[in-house]
């Protein structure tokens, strides 16, 4: 199961597989991001509000990478199916 969803990332076309790595190299920039708020959280702040911040914009880069995951995987598919 795993080797199949491997070949089937390493199958994708090189303009899906380049949007694939810059999203989630955005949602890594986005998540270092939130680890930054919360260390700043931790060290010198202890809001809440900095707190759901830094939690928030976690979420948001989890969301980001599965969202880029899933759009790729639709994209080949789509591609795929029609060409």
């Amino acid at each position: 199961m795993f080797d199949k969803f491997i070949d089937t990332i390493r199958n994708f076309d090189l303009k899906i597989k380049k949007i694939l790595i810059n999203g989630l190299y955005f949602s890594l920039f986005v998540s270092i991001i939130g680890a930054l708020i919360l260390t700043y959280y931790i060290s010198f702040s202890h809001s809440n509000f900095i707190y759901y911040i830094g939690i928030e914009v976690i979420h948001l880069s989890i969301s980001f990478a599965v969202s880029f995951f899933a759009s790729a995987f639709a994209i080949d598919k789509i591609k795929k199916d029609f060409v």
